[in-house]
């Protein structure tokens, strides 16, 4: 795979990190975000720094991540508060 191909991939992986993490749906979309940040890092790490995202990448998983707080703000807050 050619170093544009490998690029193109990861820019594809990262954009779709950073729309899943801000689209959310109920936690579905920050696990995709993850995924995709992942991936992304890994070829990037592989590359020996010629591919370009790692800062992008990271705020695919940030984005990921701090939905998964939501999600987990929001179950708590239904646990605690929840109608016996």
């Amino acid at each position: 795979m050619s170093t544009d191909s490998k690029q193109t991939e990861v820019n594809r992986l990262i954009q779709r990190g950073i729309v899943f993490g801000v689209i959310w749906i109920m936690g579905i979309g920050s696990v995709i975000a993850i995924t995709s940040a992942v991936q992304a890092k890994k070829l990037i790490r592989e590359s020996g720094g010629v591919l370009e995202g790692n800062k992008r990448a990271s705020l695919s998983m940030l984005s990921g991540i701090a939905g998964l707080a939501v999600l987990l703000a929001v179950f708590i807050f239904v646990l605690i508060y929840r109608k016996h």
